[in-house]
């Protein structure tokens, strides 16, 4: 089942575009030059190929790595005229589907054109960015953490510290396996800890507690309990690939977040229902004039 879903990801452009990505060319006397293979009426043709293929690859494909797109073709061709057989393409289900597919993408590929160039980082910039933040690669950071699974318990947690050891709280609540001995990370550099932690830490003094902290794993409390040198020197080779992906993540958003606000100024945006502005972000529900903070796009469409 996974693989029918990459196949009509990989596939939606032509069938957006044209049934299932084929040229109609039922009578075989006119059938293109450079068709490839035909299943009942559709063609592929060389040129069809191409646009299905990953652009942006430096090496051109092999016969034998475009042989795995044509057989992908093939059977979700088999499988789109099958499906138009039994009428499933009249379901006004399968219509809201992909027309919601087709707004999806163009609005993919327009962040891809317009953010494309602004989020480029040269070696300067890579340069620049460790130099100015070199004091976090020299350290080591002795963290504990005390990790649940929601927000509410993550305030009975703060609650609970008011009056008990880090420790003793850590021990009891925690559902992080290292609460076995405290909440304990050990001493944990720039880079190898999750970004969440590194957006809070460097900011805190040996012995601080954040404030609760949310990432891919669940709620945390987090403690500095002290820092070092670092016991092997970190040279730029060694993080550049980390900082380039960093500061390509950040200014994606910053554009981005720029390109919407753009929009929203030349746009009518309205919420008509309460009931539902209510649990959107106030910075989405602002008049034009007021920016909004949404997160960026990840396109993964290359042009």
């Amino acid at each position: 089942m996974n693989g029918c879903k990459v196949l009509f990801a990989a596939l939606i452009p032509l069938l957006l575009a044209a049934g299932c990505g084929g040229e109609d060319a039922r009578d075989d006397t006119i059938l293109p030059p450079d068709t490839i293979a035909r299943v009942d009426g559709e063609v592929l043709t060389e040129g069809r190929l191409k646009i299905l293929l990953p652009a942006g690859e430096k090496t051109p494909f092999s016969v034998p790595e475009k042989a795995v797109w044509v057989k992908q073709w093939v059977e979700m061709e088999l499988l789109y005229g099958e499906a138009v057989r039994r009428g499933l393409h009249n379901d006004p289900r399968i219509r809201a589907r992909l027309e919601s597919l087709e707004r999806e993408f163009l609005a993919d590929h327009l962040a891809f054109l317009e953010l494309r160039e602004r989020i480029k980082v040269t070696e300067e910039e890579i340069a620049a960015y460790f130099e100015d933040n070199r004091d976090q690669y020299i350290h080591e950071y002795r963290v504990s953490h005390i990790m649940v699974d929601t927000h509410e318990e993550a305030l009975q947690v703060q609650e609970l510290l008011k009056t008990k050891s880090f420790t003793l709280v850590a021990n009891r609540y925690s559902v992080d396996p290292v609460a076995r001995r405290g909440g304990d990370l050990g001493y944990l550099t720039k880079g190898n800890m999750i970004p969440a932690f590194e957006t809070v830490i460097f900011e805190m003094k040996p012995g601080e507690v954040s404030e609760i902290v949310q990432s891919d794993f669940g709620f945390h409390v987090i403690k500095l309990v002290g820092m070092r040198e670092a016991q092997v020197r970190v040279e730029l080779a060694e993080v550049r690939e980390r900082i380039l992906n960093g500061l390509v993540m950040r200014r994606r958003a910053d554009a981005y977040r720029e390109l919407i606000d753009r929009l929203r100024e030349r746009a009518e945006v309205e919420y008509i229902s309460g009931e539902y502005a209510e649990h959107i972000a106030p910075a989405d529900t602002a008049p034009a004039d007021e920016p909004a903070d949404t997160a960026a796009a990840d396109s993964t469409m290359e042009g």
